[in-house]
């Protein structure tokens, strides 16, 4: 069989695993959902039965005229109609229970796993398709479940029960009456052929569309300043465009619901009218008979088309949710060995032994890594860009496995670790200080469980955060909103340098942590820095080598291998690559240069 062939087949069973996975959040609420469906049914033949009843009065007020019958009659009707809105409103409140219950579960299901996804993940994914998926996506199981999937439900039971009325009634009548909805089944199924593919597309154009307006509206400064708000705004127009187009294709049913459904029921009163009459005019059928018969053609075209209309809800919610099992099918790259133990309180001893890593296998970005440093040893990292030196970080927190080789911690190779208790030993301040919307002194226990206040005051006393802080509006009560726009570059990274004192390291990264300050804030960072560095073995990564000029060890990398190592004096002394780069940013600094070289010469004799 062909692929042409096999395709269709392949998305009908994708839907149907999709569809099955998405009821049994339902599921988890068996019980209710067992009652709403049993109270819909009370409710539903109630309701029909009403129109039986109709039938009855209509033959009465033909024949008899006994007014005493129809007074008993429109009791038993009244009571009816109160049974009706009581079971049908019971039964769609425990389906919005039921349903919301679900959506929570889901949502916190994605949420949850999402933490636990490795960054190997998030690195191949775009952060505006993620957010797609956990806001577009929950939105279209949310408008399925808010009120289509009750009355999807209802009008299902309806059309049966409406269905097996007719039949008790006049099976002849229910026969003709009924053919119309097979007729009405095809067109629903080849115009959802046609719509079915677009959902998809729909999806992912709106996918792209919010990668583009959160890359844009992050960068809005970069765009303002280069001038290209028009550009940005025709991109965001195609895409824009591009959407509303997959919208109209998969919508195409829902056009064509209103008049297909009103033509079948057209069609089917017509052909029920023609074979009543000739069977009323022949004795075998009342004229209560007809009018009921009449009535309930009318009635099971009426779910037909609240099934039909909200088919759409159905296709959109089915491709949200098969993009949402996606990310849950999505394991973590980065896994804990089964019966992995606890690292314990470590030194801070670090070794590596003939370390080999690819980011993408057969692209290896570190080859043959081998260094070590002992506990409390301040140890720089430096070499051009895209060199390697933030993966030396990245496959020492384990944020990334090895493809060979060792690291080792204390002796313990951290592959036979659990992450969690590796990572609580390492303090990590980022180039990028990252702070969340919630108070100071929040922000600071967000390094570690069970944090004191008392230890958040000494740790920004230490940072040199406490005078700053006590100047805003609430103190350390204050909220940072939006990632700390309240505060200066140079605060929030003092405020992240204090997280990390409190965090209790024996391992320290510092990733570029004054790069992005002015000189005289880069000398209070660095203080602060010094503080933090205090018998902790520190790894520094930097493009400005006075940061890391007084380092014990400094680690040249080069296209992924550590090309040279030692402290300034030593690797000045060898003029090789860290030569080249010192001597290219002192360029002009001549005092600076001359210090350096006497330093080094007089090293060089006392060896001698």
């Amino acid at each position: 069989m062909s692929n042409a062939a096999t395709e269709p087949v392949q998305k009908k069973k994708a839907r149907k695993g999709t569809l099955g996975r998405l009821m049994k959040y339902l599921m988890l609420q068996k019980g209710k959902l067992l009652l709403s469906f049993i109270l819909l049914i009370i409710g539903t033949i109630s309701f029909l039965y009403i129109n039986y009843l109709l039938g009855d009065v209509i033959n009465i007020l033909s024949t008899t005229k006994d007014i005493r019958s129809i007074d008993s009659i429109a009791i038993i009707m009244a009571g009816l109609s109160i049974t009706t809105l009581i079971c049908l409103y019971l039964g769609f409140r425990f389906i919005t229970d039921v349903t919301q219950n679900a959506l929570f579960r889901l949502r916190q299901e994605i949420f949850e796993h999402m933490q636990k996804l490795s960054l190997r993940f998030f690195d191949k994914q775009p952060i505006g398709e993620l957010m797609s998926r956990v806001t577009n996506d929950m939105d279209t199981i949310n408008n399925l479940f808010q009120a289509p999937f009750g009355l999807t439900l209802q009008s299902a039971i309806m059309l049966v029960l409406t269905i097996i009325a007719l039949f008790t009634l006049s099976p002849l009548l229910a026969g003709v009456a009924v053919v119309v909805i097979p007729i009405l089944a095809v067109f629903v199924a080849v115009l959802a052929h046609v719509s079915s593919p677009s959902f998809t597309m729909l999806q992912i154009r709106l996918g792209d569309l919010n990668g583009v307006m959160e890359e844009t509206l992050e960068g809005q400064r970069t765009v303002i300043s280069n001038r290209h708000q028009t550009a940005s705004s025709e991109k965001e127009a195609k895409i824009s465009t591009d959407v509303s187009k997959s919208g109209e294709k998969a919508h195409i049913l829902s056009l064509f619901i209103t008049p297909l459904c009103l033509m079948a029921s057209f069609i089917s009163i017509a052909i029920v009218a023609v074979f009543g009459v000739k069977m009323l005019n022949e004795g075998v059928l009342t004229i209560g008979a007809l009018s009921s018969a009449i009535s309930y053609c009318l009635l099971f075209i009426l779910p037909l088309f609240f099934i039909f209309f909200n088919y759409n809800f159905w296709l959109s919610a089915l491709v949200g949710a098969g993009r949402i099992f996606d990310i849950l099918d999505a394991e973590p790259d980065v896994k804990d060995k089964p019966g992995a133990a606890d690292l314990p309180p470590v030194a801070g001893h670090i070794l590596f032994k003939g370390v080999n890593f690819s980011y993408i296998p057969g692209r290896r970005v570190m080859k043959d890594a081998n260094f070590e440093a002992t506990p409390g040893m301040k140890i720089g990292l430096c070499g051009p860009t895209g060199a390697g030196k933030s993966t030396i970080i990245n496959i020492l927190t384990r944020y990334y496995d090895i493809d060979s080789g060792e690291i080792l911690v204390d002796g313990v190779n951290i592959a036979d670790i659990k992450q969690d208790s590796l990572r609580k030993q390492i303090g990590v301040v980022l180039q990028e200080p990252i702070l969340f919307t919630d108070t100071v002194m929040n922000n600071l226990k967000y390094a570690r469980d069970g944090a004191t206040d008392d230890e958040c005051l000494a740790a920004a006393k230490a940072a040199d955060c406490d005078a700053f802080i006590m100047r805003l509006p609430h103190g350390y009560d204050t909220v940072l909103i939006d990632g700390g726009a309240n505060l200066s570059q140079g605060q929030r990274q003092l405020l992240t340098i204090a997280r990390a004192m409190i965090a209790q390291p024996k391992m320290l990264i510092l990733d570029e942590a004054t790069s992005n300050v002015d000189t005289r804030t880069e000398k209070v960072i660095q203080g602060a820095i010094r503080k933090l560095q205090e018998g902790v073995t520190s790894f520094s990564i930097a493009h400005r080598l006075s940061t890391i000029k007084d380092s014990d060890k400094i680690l040249v990398v080069d296209d992924g291998a550590i090309v040279e190592q030692g402290n300034h004096n030593q690797l000045m002394a060898m003029r090789g690559l860290y030569y080249n780069l010192y001597m290219s940013q002192y360029k002009g600094k001549i005092g600076e240069v001359l210090d350096d070289i006497i330093a080094i010469n007089k090293e060089s004799a006392g060896m001698t």
